[in-house]
């Protein structure tokens, strides 16, 4: 049976969990923010359907719990840092962090990391930047998921976007390159439900409404088809070959416990105010995008949302009310708490 539960008790909760797990407090705290983010805004695929597989890493030294990140080659604005194999949130924070005090100081940050893990949600990152007054961008390197246009092998990775600047509300956009992340494909899975057949395909190259026949082609479908694979390829090349890492190709996902993942990520904070005040760039930003919501509506749409609106309303209900978390999702953490010997998570009703 599903349970409902707060915010800060899945913080609490998760907290404990990483810092078992030798994670210094204030990484312990960022990593359980971002987790305790992705379920208040309705992004589960980033959220605790990820915490067999990290604890399981960290348990297994497969992910550094106390990275010393270092920076590679320092050109000014442009950098390459190493992420020490550390959890890809706790690197990805500090790369973001890092980058944005190059654009303070040379208009623009541009920072490559290599070593790293997967991060979560793209949008954290830009997020970031976009508090500081900048427009953030970040891409990342993934598993081997979507098959290159016309194939029917998983070689290329569906490479996540995030753009976000200082708007009101904050303009926020993340998205995959397939038509869904793969963590959907594993929720469905898990519980035992269908698929829409565009989702996935089978390892025949077949679109399937099963997402086992999805989990074990490893097969999602690419956006607009032979553009999202060619986009996915395009970022796979250039974060690979600039920071001599590994091609989506090579990397080992987070379900691999045979070695180090060797993800690659890429962070962009541009500095508005070297061009323009931010006051000045927000409320151009608002016209524009108060024109777009109002945009005359099709048949049967209520409301014309802007990328990150949705996630904004669902993250303000969910903190007044509480949310549910699955069975499935509850077995899981239960079952790292007792492995962990510390308390479960606290739940405040059955539904």
């Amino acid at each position: 049976m599903p349970s409902k539960t707060t915010a800060e008790s899945l913080d609490n909760f998760l907290k404990e969990v990483f810092s078992t797990l030798e994670m210094p407090k204030v990484d312990a705290e960022w990593i359980s923010e971002t987790l305790v983010q992705a379920e208040l805004k309705g992004v589960s695929s980033h959220g605790v359907i990820r915490m067999p597989q990290y604890t399981k890493r960290l348990e297994l030294s497969l992910v550094n719990p106390k990275p010393k990140i270092t920076t590679i080659k320092d050109a000014g604005s442009l950098a390459l840092l190493d992420g020490d194999n550390g959890m890809g949130q706790i690197v990805s924070r500090d790369a973001m962090q890092d980058c944005i005090q190059r654009a303070k100081e040379h208009n623009v940050g541009v920072v490559f990391v290599k070593e790293s893990n997967h991060f979560g949600a793209a949008a954290t990152y830009t997020v970031q930047a976009a508090k500081e007054g900048m427009i953030g961008i970040c891409t990342t390197t993934t598993i081997p998921i979507m098959a290159p246009s016309g194939g029917k092998e998983a070689k290329v990775g569906n490479n996540p976007i995030s753009i976000a600047f200082p708007s009101e509300p904050m303009m926020v956009l993340d998205m995959a390159l397939s038509n869904v992340a793969r963590g959907y494909v594993i929720e469905a899975a898990r519980a035992g439900k269908s698929i829409p057949e565009s989702w996935g395909k089978d390892e025949k190259g077949n679109p399937t409404t099963d997402p086992n026949e999805v989990l074990k082609s490893s097969l999602l479908s690419s956006i607009a088809e032979h553009k999202g694979s060619g986009l996915s390829i395009a970022i796979d090349a250039v974060l690979a070959s600039i920071s001599g890492s590994r091609n989506s190709s090579d990397i080992i996902g987070i379900n691999d416990f045979s070695g180090k993942s060797g993800v690659t990520h890429l962070f962009i904070a541009i500095n508005i105010e070297s061009l323009t005040p931010v006051k000045e760039f927000s409320m151009a930003a608002n016209v524009f995008l108060n024109m777009l919501r109002n945009t005359e509506k099709a048949d049967g749409i209520e409301k014309i949302y802007m990328p990150g609106e949705i996630e904004n309303e669902l993250e303000a209900e969910r903190k007044k009310n509480g949310f549910t978390i699955s069975k499935e999702r509850l077995n899981e953490l239960d079952e790292i708490a007792d492995r962990l010997h510390i308390s479960p998570l606290e739940r405040t009703s059955n539904d």
